[in-house]
């Protein structure tokens, strides 16, 4: 967990070597459009194991009938969707393949790797695995150095071998920043470029707000940016994909996912696409073929839980991190420091064909947080009681920080180890100081401005 808002010690450092890899493979079962044979290989272990696996519709949440109109299902809810969908795929054959990955991580980092063209696959919530018999979190994505990231099948492999080479990290001063807003109700066009400039203050930035259909290709085609955040919503297709929207959501305004493609194809400099609004995850995938890495939303989110995504992904990308380790920087964020993105953590996917950093490692301090004002300081009294004032004051505003975080959020929403900390701090500093520092703390209500609403979809 981060301890400072733009802290990224924990995901930057020699310490974190490459990486090995489980890569999982999906394909289609001639005759049915949910089941589908899976293989699993591990880097550095020889052969593969096969298994099976039924995507269960239920699962993909953003567009079920168990998504809440204002939220995103309750944590108890998510965590059963990814114990099912855990042990669905790793189960058999398959469950050997974890098995080895597990004990070959405990040095090293694990990328899991869900690969596969189908658009049922790519829209279930991969980033919620959950393994029953874990002792340590719940989430896999909460264990340190392990991520989850998906691919497609390439149709191109000559493309996809291109795609997959490793680029030298660009010292920040040379860096190009390509930031494309369009207008959604509510949002600020310029919050979004205000945190790229604060996280990469030597860097070249270029924004287009407002943008039309048209600026936003021509951009992409003659702007040799190495990252491109495009805030415009997702629209679904008749086939089940997404195209994206610019304006006021009139046929005018659609921007096909094959255009976008067509433009990225004529960037050779590229390396990460955020695609920062709602609805974006199918639309990743199809742009995920053009580009070395591609970020999307899926389903819903609010503004507020973008922008502690956004904060932590760039402000990790500026400090030397590779990719997937500033997507883990973006989720710890809005756990951390944003009251309605708590229960938004896993609405980011990740697409990537070439793993790595961006920027070179960068010495810049963290902004460090306000430190609360120590009693006793120079009073005299025995050094043991001011250590238990400080400690006292320091429990005190973990607890208040905490409360002003999730006071807002339905019992049932908030994750087992927050309670479990609330409840422990409450405990030590006792009823009497509990209620002083619940009072000073308040309540923040959720953000309730979402990315955007596009013909009748949820945001």
């Amino acid at each position: 967990m981060v301890l400072f808002k733009n802290d990224v010690s924990e995901f930057v450092g020699p310490a974190h070597g490459a990486p090995i890899r489980l890569v999982v493979t999906f394909r289609p079962v001639s005759g049915s459009s949910d089941r589908f044979d899976v293989e699993a290989r591990l880097s550095g272990v020889e052969g593969v194991t096969r298994g099976q696996f039924v995507a269960r519709s239920e699962w993909n949440y953003a567009t079920s009938p168990m998504a809440a109109s204002t939220s995103m299902v309750s944590e108890q809810a998510r965590a059963k969707v990814g114990t099912q969908l855990f042990s669905e795929l790793f189960s058999g054959g398959l469950s050997r393949s974890w098995a080895q990955a597990i004990d070959r991580r405990r040095k090293r980092g694990l990328l899991i790797v869900i690969r596969s063209s189908s658009p049922a696959v790519q829209g279930l919530p991969w980033e919620l695995l959950s393994d029953p018999s874990a002792t340590s979190t719940s989430y896999v994505s909460f264990d340190a150095g392990m991520s989850i990231i998906r691919q497609l099948l390439p149709a191109d492999p000559e493309l996809a071998a291109e795609l997959e080479k490793p680029l030298e990290p660009v010292p920040q001063q040379r860096v190009r920043l390509l930031a494309i807003t369009t207008r959604i109700p509510g949002l600020d066009q310029g919050a979004d470029p205000a945190i790229m400039r604060e996280a990469f203050p030597e860097a070249r930035l270029h924004h287009i707000p407002d943008a039309s259909p048209k600026e936003i290709l021509e951009s992409l085609e003659r702007d040799e940016a190495h990252v491109v955040h495009l805030m415009g919503t997702g629209r679904p297709t008749r086939s089940g994909l997404q195209d994206m929207v610019a304006g006021t959501g009139g046929p005018a305004d659609t921007v096909p996912a094959k255009s976008l493609a067509r433009s990225l194809h004529t960037s050779e400099q590229l390396r990460l696409l955020v695609l920062a609004a709602c609805n974006t995850d199918q639309l990743a995938s199809q742009l995920a073929t053009r580009t070395r890495a591609v970020v999307g939303i899926r389903g819903k989110i609010s503004d507020d839980g973008v922008r502690a995504f956004l904060r932590g992904l760039y402000f990790a990308l500026a400090s030397g991190a590779t990719i997937p380790q500033a997507v883990a920087s973006g989720r710890a964020q809005q756990i951390s420091f944003s009251p309605s993105a708590g229960d938004e953590w896993s609405q980011a996917v990740l697409f990537l064909n070439a793993d790595g950093p961006i920027v070179e490692a960068s010495t810049r301090e963290p902004e460090p947080v306000a430190a609360a004002a120590v009693p006793n300081a120079g009073s005299g009294l025995p050094e043991e009681t001011t250590a238990t004032n400080l400690m006292l004051v320091i429990k005190q505003a973990n607890l208040a920080a905490l409360r002003e975080q999730w006071d807002a959020v339905e019992g049932s929403d908030t994750p087992a180890f927050v309670q479990d900390q609330i409840d422990a701090l409450a405990r030590d500093i006792g009823p009497k100081r509990h209620a002083g520092s619940a009072a000073r703390a308040g309540t923040t209500g959720r953000g309730t401005a979402g990315r955007g609403a596009t013909g009748g979809a949820a945001t």
